[in-house]
């Protein structure tokens, strides 16, 4: 039986950002390394690390008195699991049509098209 993906909320996904790169850490160490522009409290970064308790996608423990919190899931599972749901609910699971959007959306460069080029050959290359 195939195990339901957790979701993680984009506030929520910030925080997973700062506990992927550095670990463990406090709810304070995690707010100071959170963007400059980011407009919580230490108090809202606790509500979001409770969320993420209660969804198992964060551990936490003590250490020398100190609550500290570190990742249970790994960035780059929850980051397939993201694209997938995303590529499911916005263009019914067709890879070709989601790049086909965004290449007639945007303007590319052609740096960005010389890129998109070698993935392409690379990918064409493999077995």
């Amino acid at each position: 039986m195939s195990e339901t993906p957790i979701r993680i909320a984009p506030t929520e996904w910030e925080i997973m950002e700062v506990l992927w790169k550095t670990t463990p850490l406090s709810a304070a160490e995690i707010f100071e390394h959170l963007p400059s522009e980011t407009e919580w409290n230490v108090k809202t970064v606790r509500a979001f690390l409770d969320r993420l308790i209660r969804k198992k996608a964060v551990s936490r423990h003590k250490i020398h008195g100190i609550y500290v919190f570190e990742p249970l899931l790994d960035r780059s599972k929850c980051l397939r699991e993201e694209s997938r749901f995303f590529l499911d609910r916005f263009f019914r699971g067709n890879p070709i049509s989601m790049i086909s959007h965004f290449i007639e959306q945007e303007s590319l460069s052609n740096e960005d098209i010389e890129k998109l080029r070698k993935i392409l050959e690379k990918e064409q290359e493999e077995p």
